[in-house]
């Protein structure tokens, strides 16, 4: 039992400290959504990322290494691959990046950090919606200061779902069939331009479910955290587990189960390459 509040203590302290730089780094991404002056193409020309971007995760990066040097902190904008989940910071500065540069408000500071291989912290904060979002593993999400849990809902025709749309055609054609049939049974399908806030939304109850091919841990790392806490479920849309090597992320309210909807209207050998 000493170990255990230990580690509580150390995940606190961290927790503290990381919702400290969220807020801070927000006001400054908040301050420059107007002032955007280069954007550079990252892997295709709709993957984009501004100064702003990578001010921010300098700014991330420099504190929680002068907070907790035996840490590694690694960042979406870093050039070097991560490797090491054990304890480990994984970082997106602005997540909703083409939102931000729009002037759009569905964008958040995304801050998480991994031990051995979980997301046991998650931290977003949404400057533009003044919405802070955390969850410590154990210890339940929050929003504002408040527990948030996810919705009740049961019936899917009741339900908003929400999505990423892929960047690739290949991609998009895959999950065709599944907006289609979404759209047809359910009471909105919708898409935010940001996993953590979409899944952030699952995590406090307005919509019930999420669902991403093509997906990066770290623009979900801490809306992972978020859901679990939260009393959600996280899948592979393939119905297996999610981790940080998944390349697909479904999560639900846990009562309605969109994995048996991509089981359902995918034929099997599709639905045993959605990693």
């Amino acid at each position: 039992m000493e170990h255990e509040g230990a580690c509580g203590a150390v995940l606190t302290e961290r927790l503290e400290k990381a919702i400290s730089i969220a807020r801070e780094v927000g006001a400054f991404v908040l301050e420059y959504v107007h002032s955007v002056q280069h954007i550079e193409a990252k892997s295709s020309p709709i993957d984009v990322v501004t100064e702003v971007d990578k001010e921010a995760q300098t700014r991330i990066v420099e504190e929680l290494r002068r907070s907790f040097p035996e840490d590694t902190v690694w960042g979406e904008e870093s050039q070097e691959p991560l490797e090491d989940f054990s304890h480990t910071w994984v970082i997106d500065p602005i997540d909703g990046t083409s939102n931000y540069i729009h002037g759009l408000p569905f964008y958040a500071v995304s801050i998480a950090y991994f031990l051995e291989g979980t997301p046991v912290l998650g931290v977003l904060y949404a400057p533009a919606l003044q919405e802070l979002f955390w969850a410590l593993r154990g210890e339940g999400a929050f929003l504002n200061g408040k527990r948030i849990t996810v919705s009740r809902t049961t019936l899917l025709h009741e339900a908003i779902v929400i999505t990423g749309f892929p960047h690739t055609r290949r991609r998009f054609e895959v999950l065709a069939p599944i907006y289609g049939y979404i759209l047809g049974e359910c009471q909105a399908l919708r898409s935010f331009g940001s996993a953590a806030l979409g899944l952030a939304y699952v995590a406090c109850g307005r919509c019930e479910g999420y669902l991403q091919l093509g997906v990066s841990f770290y623009d979900v790392a801490a809306g992972v955290c978020l859901v679990e806490e939260a009393k959600g479920v996280i899948r592979e849309l393939s119905g297996r587990p999610w981790s940080y090597v998944s390349r697909s992320l479904c999560a639900s309210n846990g009562h309605i189960d969109l994995t048996a909807i991509v089981r359902q209207v995918l034929p099997e050998e599709v639905v045993a390459t959605l990693r």
